[in-house]
Protein backbone atom coordinates (compact mmCIF):
# COMPACT_ATOMS: atom_id res chain seq x y z
CA UNK A 1 0.00 0.00 0.00
CA UNK A 2 3.01 2.45 -0.37
CA UNK A 3 2.16 5.64 -1.70
CA UNK A 4 -1.42 4.75 -1.69
CA UNK A 5 -4.26 6.30 0.67
CA UNK A 6 -7.80 7.03 0.95
CA UNK A 7 -9.15 9.93 1.75
CA UNK A 8 -12.46 11.72 2.74
CA UNK A 9 -13.48 15.49 3.91
CA UNK A 10 -16.09 15.44 6.05
CA UNK A 11 -18.44 18.07 6.42
CA UNK A 12 -20.30 17.35 9.21
CA UNK A 13 -20.11 17.52 12.82
CA UNK A 14 -18.86 14.05 14.96
CA UNK A 15 -20.89 12.67 17.50
CA UNK A 16 -17.90 12.58 19.97
CA UNK A 17 -14.68 14.16 20.20
CA UNK A 18 -13.91 12.29 22.94
CA UNK A 19 -14.78 8.75 22.49
CA UNK A 20 -13.80 6.80 19.59
CA UNK A 21 -12.22 3.23 18.15
CA UNK A 22 -10.49 2.51 15.48
CA UNK A 23 -9.52 -1.69 14.47
CA UNK A 24 -7.52 -2.76 11.71
CA UNK A 25 -5.72 -6.12 10.62
CA UNK A 26 -2.56 -4.99 9.64
CA UNK A 27 0.51 -6.34 7.65
CA UNK A 28 3.44 -4.55 7.07
CA UNK A 29 5.93 -4.37 4.36
CA UNK A 30 8.76 -1.94 4.99
CA UNK A 31 10.02 -1.26 8.08
CA UNK A 32 12.27 1.85 10.14
CA UNK A 33 10.30 4.78 8.61
CA UNK A 34 7.63 6.55 10.24
CA UNK A 35 4.36 5.12 8.69
CA UNK A 36 0.60 6.53 9.43
CA UNK A 37 -1.96 4.33 9.76
CA UNK A 38 -4.59 6.48 10.52
CA UNK A 39 -4.92 10.78 10.38
CA UNK A 40 -6.50 13.49 10.24
CA UNK A 41 -5.42 16.89 8.64
CA UNK A 42 -7.24 20.66 8.44
CA UNK A 43 -6.36 22.06 5.25
CA UNK A 44 -7.31 25.67 6.23
CA UNK A 45 -4.26 26.02 8.73
CA UNK A 46 -2.43 22.97 8.23
CA UNK A 47 -3.40 21.73 11.32
CA UNK A 48 -2.44 17.54 11.53
CA UNK A 49 -2.81 14.51 13.91
CA UNK A 50 -2.36 11.18 13.89
CA UNK A 51 -4.39 8.60 15.47
CA UNK A 52 -2.11 5.36 14.95
CA UNK A 53 0.60 4.99 13.28
CA UNK A 54 4.31 3.39 13.45
CA UNK A 55 6.96 5.02 14.04
CA UNK A 56 10.66 4.64 13.02
CA UNK A 57 11.45 2.65 15.37
CA UNK A 58 8.76 0.27 14.97
CA UNK A 59 6.92 1.08 17.88
CA UNK A 60 3.30 1.12 17.27
CA UNK A 61 1.25 4.73 18.27
CA UNK A 62 -1.05 6.52 19.37
CA UNK A 63 -0.53 10.52 18.85
CA UNK A 64 -2.74 13.01 18.53
CA UNK A 65 -3.15 17.11 19.13
CA UNK A 66 -5.42 17.81 22.42
CA UNK A 67 -7.65 21.35 23.17
CA UNK A 68 -4.58 21.16 25.46
CA UNK A 69 -1.47 19.69 24.93
CA UNK A 70 -0.57 16.48 23.00
CA UNK A 71 -0.90 12.82 23.95
CA UNK A 72 1.10 10.23 22.84
CA UNK A 73 1.05 6.29 24.05
CA UNK A 74 3.80 4.09 22.37
CA UNK A 75 4.42 1.14 22.86
CA UNK A 76 7.15 -0.95 24.12
CA UNK A 77 6.42 -3.82 21.40
CA UNK A 78 8.16 -3.80 18.68
CA UNK A 79 6.21 -4.53 15.34
CA UNK A 80 8.80 -5.97 13.11
CA UNK A 81 7.54 -9.34 11.43
CA UNK A 82 6.73 -8.48 8.05
CA UNK A 83 5.17 -11.91 7.59
CA UNK A 84 2.21 -11.79 10.36
CA UNK A 85 -1.18 -9.86 10.05
CA UNK A 86 -1.81 -7.94 13.46
CA UNK A 87 -5.28 -6.56 14.60
CA UNK A 88 -4.68 -3.11 16.21
CA UNK A 89 -7.23 -1.84 18.18
CA UNK A 90 -7.29 1.75 19.95
CA UNK A 91 -10.04 2.84 21.85
CA UNK A 92 -10.49 5.97 23.34
CA UNK A 93 -12.63 7.29 25.71
CA UNK A 94 -11.33 10.53 27.82
CA UNK A 95 -13.86 10.60 30.07
CA UNK A 96 -12.59 7.96 31.83
CA UNK A 97 -11.53 8.51 35.46
CA UNK A 98 -7.90 6.59 35.74
CA UNK A 99 -5.41 8.02 32.93
CA UNK A 100 -4.52 4.75 31.52
CA UNK A 101 -8.27 3.72 30.60
CA UNK A 102 -8.62 6.57 28.25
CA UNK A 103 -6.57 5.09 25.78
CA UNK A 104 -6.34 1.45 25.18
CA UNK A 105 -4.54 -0.36 23.19
CA UNK A 106 -4.98 -4.00 21.88
CA UNK A 107 -2.85 -6.44 19.67
CA UNK A 108 -4.28 -9.82 18.42
CA UNK A 109 -6.69 -9.68 21.18
CA UNK A 110 -4.77 -8.78 24.48
CA UNK A 111 -4.39 -5.40 26.25
CA UNK A 112 -1.35 -3.87 25.76
CA UNK A 113 0.19 -2.85 29.15
CA UNK A 114 3.70 -2.12 28.63
CA UNK A 115 4.43 1.20 26.77
CA UNK A 116 7.99 3.57 26.45
CA UNK A 117 5.73 6.76 26.23
CA UNK A 118 2.35 7.25 28.43
CA UNK A 119 1.10 10.15 27.58
CA UNK A 120 -2.66 10.31 28.58
CA UNK A 121 -5.12 12.72 27.78
CA UNK A 122 -6.52 14.65 30.32
CA UNK A 123 -9.91 13.50 31.71
CA UNK A 124 -12.44 14.91 28.90
CA UNK A 125 -9.95 16.51 26.66
CA UNK A 126 -11.06 17.13 23.49
CA UNK A 127 -9.27 15.26 20.68
CA UNK A 128 -8.40 17.99 17.43
CA UNK A 129 -9.11 18.10 14.80
CA UNK A 130 -10.66 14.57 15.05
CA UNK A 131 -14.82 15.41 14.52
CA UNK A 132 -14.10 19.04 13.53
CA UNK A 133 -16.38 18.86 10.39
CA UNK A 134 -15.24 21.97 8.07
CA UNK A 135 -12.26 21.16 6.06
CA UNK A 136 -10.73 17.65 7.91
CA UNK A 137 -9.55 14.88 5.79
CA UNK A 138 -9.64 11.74 7.44
CA UNK A 139 -6.62 9.49 5.64
CA UNK A 140 -6.19 5.87 5.67
CA UNK A 141 -2.65 5.17 4.95
CA UNK A 142 -0.71 8.23 5.47
CA UNK A 143 -1.01 11.61 6.52
CA UNK A 144 -1.95 14.16 4.40
CA UNK A 145 0.32 13.24 1.46
CA UNK A 146 3.44 12.17 3.62
CA UNK A 147 4.10 9.43 6.11
CA UNK A 148 3.02 6.70 3.76
CA UNK A 149 1.84 3.30 5.38
CA UNK A 150 3.79 0.54 3.47
CA UNK A 151 1.49 -2.57 3.90
CA UNK A 152 -1.65 -4.39 3.55
CA UNK A 153 -4.47 -3.20 5.66
CA UNK A 154 -8.14 -4.99 5.81
CA UNK A 155 -11.18 -4.87 8.13
CA UNK A 156 -11.03 -1.06 8.47
CA UNK A 157 -13.48 0.24 11.55
CA UNK A 158 -13.90 4.04 12.69
CA UNK A 159 -16.56 4.24 15.28
CA UNK A 160 -17.82 7.64 15.99
CA UNK A 161 -19.01 7.91 19.51
CA UNK A 162 -18.25 4.47 21.06
CA UNK A 163 -14.82 2.95 22.73
CA UNK A 164 -15.20 -0.83 21.95
CA UNK A 165 -12.77 -3.09 22.79
CA UNK A 166 -10.81 -5.71 20.32
CA UNK A 167 -13.10 -8.72 21.39
CA UNK A 168 -16.13 -6.82 19.90
CA UNK A 169 -13.90 -7.15 16.37
CA UNK A 170 -12.25 -10.40 17.15
CA UNK A 171 -12.65 -13.57 18.49
CA UNK A 172 -10.21 -16.99 19.52
CA UNK A 173 -11.16 -19.71 16.79
CA UNK A 174 -12.02 -22.62 19.04
CA UNK A 175 -9.76 -25.61 17.15
CA UNK A 176 -6.68 -23.28 16.01
CA UNK A 177 -6.53 -20.80 18.80
CA UNK A 178 -5.45 -18.56 16.84
CA UNK A 179 -6.72 -14.93 16.94
CA UNK A 180 -9.65 -14.33 14.15
CA UNK A 181 -11.47 -11.79 12.20
CA UNK A 182 -15.52 -11.15 13.22
CA UNK A 183 -16.93 -10.49 9.78
CA UNK A 184 -19.84 -8.70 10.41
CA UNK A 185 -18.94 -7.26 14.62
CA UNK A 186 -22.09 -5.99 16.27
CA UNK A 187 -20.71 -2.60 16.59
CA UNK A 188 -22.51 1.06 16.03
CA UNK A 189 -20.12 3.55 13.72
CA UNK A 190 -22.28 7.07 14.99
CA UNK A 191 -22.35 9.83 12.51
CA UNK A 192 -18.71 9.40 10.69
CA UNK A 193 -17.56 5.93 11.36
CA UNK A 194 -17.20 3.80 8.52
CA UNK A 195 -16.38 -0.25 7.92
CA UNK A 196 -13.64 -0.15 4.69
CA UNK A 197 -12.31 -3.10 3.27
CA UNK A 198 -14.17 -5.85 4.13
CA UNK A 199 -13.90 -8.23 1.96
CA UNK A 200 -12.56 -6.21 -1.54
CA UNK A 201 -10.40 -3.70 -2.47
CA UNK A 202 -13.63 -0.96 -2.66
CA UNK A 203 -13.05 2.33 -0.67
CA UNK A 204 -16.88 2.32 -0.11
CA UNK A 205 -18.18 2.76 3.56
CA UNK A 206 -19.77 -0.73 4.71
CA UNK A 207 -21.17 0.05 7.60
CA UNK A 208 -24.76 2.22 6.26
CA UNK A 209 -23.18 5.51 6.73
CA UNK A 210 -22.06 5.84 2.94
CA UNK A 211 -18.97 7.57 4.23
CA UNK A 212 -17.03 6.34 0.93
CA UNK A 213 -13.82 7.06 1.05
CA UNK A 214 -11.66 8.39 -2.39
CA UNK A 215 -8.61 6.18 -3.08
CA UNK A 216 -5.10 7.63 -4.78
CA UNK A 217 -3.07 4.28 -5.63
CA UNK A 218 -3.61 0.58 -5.65
CA UNK A 219 -5.02 -0.41 -3.09
CA UNK A 220 -3.70 -4.40 -1.63
CA UNK A 221 -6.32 -5.72 0.35
CA UNK A 222 -5.36 -9.93 0.74
CA UNK A 223 -6.26 -10.40 4.26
Amino acid sequence: MAATRLYKTYGSEADSKTKLTFSAWIKRSGLGATQDVFSAFRASDGYQTDIIRFGSDDRFEFWSFLSSGTSSVKTNRLFRDISAWYHIVVSVDTSQATASDRVKIYVNGSQETSFSTGSYPGQNTTLVPFGISSGVEHTIGAVSTSNYFDGCLSHLHYCDGYAYAASDFGETDSDTGHWKIKTSPSVSYGTNGFFLLKNDNSANDQSGNSNNFTASGTITNDK
